[in-house]
């Protein structure tokens, strides 16, 4: 209550500044936009000079292309507009009044010279702060291979116990493409090449337009995009010491109306490469079980995957793009462990011992086929007026099939324990409607429908013992053919109202959205199918409002504020109540009656930018209800049975820092911090209690331009200890290091990346209750090299 006080006097106090503006004396204001696709130019230069060619003043326009220069002098101006690649337009004796000056929409064309081949280097800085987002430039990260290597540049994203992507303790992200929700968000960010990539948007309070999925926000990836004409060829070959390689094409011809595109991947991903050692204690019918594993493992996927897709401009308001994509052969996941293991058992005065060789191997397969459509309508060259269809599907080429096998190798024969589990036939579809109207001169609307559908007809899981061929005997106690049903449909509708007034801006918006789900689980018994049904259907209202105030014309200083309501629904995994085997000690089982996750989130901040050189702050509470965490329970003997509940309610309350500053014109220097509170209020069966812990999480890049096409990246990042309802982790440190070298004008490149330098990317974790079991491990990964040759070709025009 005291913070929603204190967010409710930070906006009230921002709001009033407005009132003590000061006397403007002449400005200008106009936008930027590309001559050949009316598309904005974000950060062209504009140069104000008085007759006598001497300079007055200088900005560059925001993502919107839009530019404001104020407290002029009146009189007789040239204004010069440039950006890289273009040719620059220069407005000669302008008379600047003491009214608003409006230049209205200024295009450039692409320089003459570029027509045999185009190669710009990003000016952008690396990170920037936006009212609603944080934007990460992906040129600006070379050694980024794909989406996801970009949002270690994020301080407050981190991967949970689980793998999951969080942000500021326990939020989750929904992803999207170009402005529209994708199935699979997370693998796709582990695909898409970070060279096709314009830039990635951090959205921790999304406006009513987006998905209400994800507690904490929207992670969107813009990709490159154009319609000039030519041809864009890009590859990249990739090796490193732990044995991943991967090699990427891409070719993209665009002509006078239309265009296409092909590109490719033939991968072996290293996702982990790692020592353990585990000590684990549990007590269970009047008996202490004691084991000590020590393992190597390495977890992979092996890769391959064609897309094409074309572009076509019906007229000179229509577009149409269609995308399809095919993985060729399988999806191979292929995770392997290796080590020792001694167990003891105590019982009274009594003390067995026990120990073998351990091999687990886990192979993932799957093979998928997809292909999206948008269509869109401008009324207008500004795209104020629109109108937009999105289409998206995707389904299985062939079934899911996963196998982990655990082998306990004594002297004298070998124990195969482990399960076996499939998905049929699963089918992904997204359609997505919007229409936006601008119905004054500064207020704009917009509303939508969206669907999400999501069928499973089939999955099964089996856990079992298996022959050395490899067949699976079922445990006895384990239900005959098991499986599950699930179905999730999703509709939606939003609206919302944007409008500016002077220095303010307000973004206010409404969603609705009604939830359909189905998780039948069914299995043999005595001849007979026992089918077990579960329906849960519900409707949610989420509200948003985002509100700025500039501080000076040229939007360089800016207050904002944020409201968003946000849900985390389970994933369908998460909901089947099957056991399943997990490891040597521990078991999974879904839970059909986990609630969804609600958030509230608030936010206020500050920004304020130079030029590429920028400064922000932000203060920000979310509280979430029904939080999601996996929580054990001692199930028989040492086996612990994880399952997904309903925990209690989180708070987080903290500031976040961003800076960035070019020290010198060849040397940029990036920071980023995030300090919070975390409050776990634990309501669950017996444990009733509060989890405390202060978060911190820090990240220093610099970026160094160096002679001869040479550049040189060092990044420094700490992560705090954190800490949920059973399990706690050490922080850590890890820094990377990569030099880039370009050659012929830098058609080629090659870099070369050194990834925890110092080995300090190790810690332990610590797993508990009050009574029954206690779980200590140490994790550590080794430095590793990596080489990546790049050939990039445009003549794009």
């Amino acid at each position: 209550m005291v913070f929603k006080h204190f967010f409710l006097l930070c906006i009230t106090c921002f709001l009033g500044l407005g009132i003590n503006s000061y006397a403007q004396k002449a400005d200008i204001r106009g936008r930027v936009l590309d001559k050949a696709t009316y598309e904005p130019i974000a950060y062209a230069n504009i140069f104000l000079f008085t007759e006598r060619d001497s300079f007055v003043k200088g900005t560059i326009t925001d993502e919107k292309g839009v530019f404001r220069i104020a407290r002029i002098t009146p009189g007789n101006y040239s204004i010069k507009i440039s950006f890289i690649g273009y040719n620059s337009v220069i407005l000669k004796d302008k008379f600047l009044n003491t009214e608003k000056n409006d230049l209205g929409d200024i295009v450039l064309e692409v320089l003459a010279e570029n027509l045999k081949e185009v190669v710009v280097k990003s000016s952008r800085p690396p990170l920037t702060y936006k009212v609603d987002r944080k934007v990460i430039d992906a040129r600006s990260f070379p050694g980024a291979d794909v989406a996801m290597d970009l949002l270690e540049n994020v301080p407050s994203v981190q991967l949970s116990f689980d793998g999951k992507l969080t942000y500021r303790g326990d939020g989750t992200f929904k992803v999207y493409i170009n402005g529209n929700p994708t199935p699979n968000g997370e693998e796709k960010l582990r695909q898409i090449p970070a060279n096709q990539i314009d830039r990635m948007e951090i959205i921790t309070n999304p406006s009513a337009k987006y998905d209400s999925e994800g507690t904490a926000g929207i992670i969107q990836v813009i990709l490159k995009k154009n319609r000039l004409e030519g041809y864009n060829i890009t590859s990249t070959l990739k090796l490193d010491s732990r044995g991943e390689y991967y090699g990427l094409f891409s070719v993209d011809k665009k002509g006078e109306k239309s265009g296409w595109y092909i590109q490719g991947q033939l991968s072996r991903y290293i996702w982990e490469k790692y020592s353990e050692n585990e000590y684990q204690k549990v007590e269970s019918e009047n008996k202490v079980y004691e084991t000590t594993l020590n393992t190597d493992h390495k977890n992979r996927e092996n890769k391959s995957y064609i897309e094409l897709g074309f572009n076509h401009d019906f007229t000179e308001r229509d577009y149409i793009n269609f995308s399809g994509y095919i993985y060729p052969s399988k999806t191979k996941k292929h995770n392997k462990s290796k080590g020792v293991v001694h167990e003891s058992i105590a019982e009274l005065s009594n003390v067995t011992d026990n120990g073998y060789d351990y091999l687990s191997e886990l192979n993932y397969n799957y093979q998928y086929v997809g292909a999206t459509l948008s269509y869109d309508h401008k009324f207008n060259k500004e795209r104020t007026h629109l109108l937009s269809l999105y289409l998206d599907y995707a389904g299985y080429l062939r079934d899911l099939e996963e196998r982990q096998i655990d082998s306990k190798i004594y002297t004298t024969h070998t124990e195969r324990v482990g399960y076996m589990a499939s998905e049929k036939n699963e089918t992904i579809f997204v359609g997505k409607l919007s229409y936006k109207l601008p119905i004054h001169k500064n207020i704009t609307l917009e509303s939508g429908l969206n669907i999400n559908i999501d069928d499973i007809p089939k999955a099964t899981s089996t856990s079992g013992t298996f022959d050395d061929k490899g067949v699976i005997t079922k445990f006895a106690n384990e239900p005959l053919n098991q499986s599950v049903y699930f179905n999730q449909k999703i509709y939606s509708a939003f609206l919302t109202l944007e409008t500016e007034w002077k220095r303010f801006a307000l973004l206010v918006g409404a969603r609705l959205e009604s939830t359909h789900r189905q998780s039948d689980y069914s299995y043999d018994l005595n001849g007979q199918r026992i089918t077990i049904p579960s329906k849960n259907n519900f409707t949610d209202f989420f509200p948003t409002i985002h509100l700025s105030y500039s501080l000076d014309e040229s939007e360089s200083a800016q207050l904002y504020g944020s409201y968003s309501k946000r849900i985390h629904r389970p994933d369908y995994w998460s909901l089947l109540p099957m056991e399943q085997y997990q490891s040597l000690y521990s078991y999974y089982k879904g839970n059909g009656d986990l609630k969804p996750a609600h958030s509230n989130a608030y936010e206020v901040g500050y920004k304020k930018s130079w030029n590429r050189d920028f400064i922000a702050a932000e203060v920000f509470w979310r509280n979430t209800s029904d939080v999601t965490q996996d929580y054990a329970q001692v199930d028989s003997s040492n086996v612990l049975m994880y399952s997904p509940e309903n925990v209690g309610k989180s708070t987080n309350i903290g500031v976040e820092l961003m800076a960035g500053v070019d020290v010198f014109t060849w040397w940029n220097v990036n920071f980023s911090s995030s300090l919070f509170s975390y409050r776990l209020k634990v309501d669950f069966e017996n444990q009733h209690n509060t989890v405390k812990s202060l978060r911190y999480s820090g990240r220093i890049n610099n970026t160094i331009k160096l002679p001869q096409s040479f550049t040189f990246r060092w990044d420094l990042s700490y992560r705090s200890p954190i800490h949920d309802a059973q399990r706690k982790r050490d922080g850590y440190f890890v820094s990377n290091m990569s030099l880039r070298k370009g050659f012929l004008n830098n058609r080629w490149a090659a870099i070369i990346a050194y990834n925890n330098v110092f080995s300090t990317l190790n810690y332990h974790t610590i797993s508990k209750n009050d009574t029954d079991f206690y779980i200590n491990n140490y994790y550590k990964e080794k430095p590793f090299v990596s080489l990546r040759i790049i050939y990039s070709f445009n003549n794009q025009k």
